[in-house]
């Protein structure tokens, strides 16, 4: 009976190990997840601004408006604070830091809130509910930037 016992602790401990490595293997390694959203979160943010600026970024959506035109200034701005936004993430990975998924989840959703703004033709919407939209989107995007810097 004593040897019973010996082997069930043994058993015990040869599961657990087994357990653990099999869990270890499941995890990503520090340097897995970097290269991982390094290279596809990288090339993500870069697709998402790509869409943005092949439409001729929001500068060229207000411009394309009658009502919105005189406004275009806000657009430049915001295409070129997301740009540099897209440039900040790219830096880190170069520099061998690791982007947290927080910061990369925080670009990805504005890039996503500045194409949801060419769902619409400017001048089909009231003016002023464009600009609260788009001072909204630039007022998040300063916010972040301030945090990188």
């Amino acid at each position: 009976m004593i040897k019973d016992r010996c082997s069930l602790k043994e058993q015990r401990k040869f599961f657990v190990l087994i357990i653990f490595f099999m869990g270890s293997l499941l995890i990503q390694t520090p340097k897995t997840y970097a290269a991982d959203i390094c290279k596809e979160g990288l090339k993500d943010l870069q697709k998402s601004q790509g869409v943005i600026q092949d439409k001729g970024g929001i500068w060229g959506y207000l411009e394309k408006s009658s009502n919105l035109k005189d406004n275009s200034i806000l657009g430049l701005q915001i295409d070129s604070k997301l740009q540099r936004l897209v440039f900040f993430f790219e830096t880190l990975c170069e520099e061998g830091k690791i982007p947290t998924p927080r910061l990369y989840n925080l670009i990805l959703n504005l890039m996503g809130d500045a194409r949801v703004i060419f769902n619409i033709e400017a001048d089909q919407r009231p003016k002023e509910k464009v600009l609260e939209n788009l001072q909204s989107l630039n007022e998040k995007i300063e916010q972040l930037l301030a945090q990188t810097n």
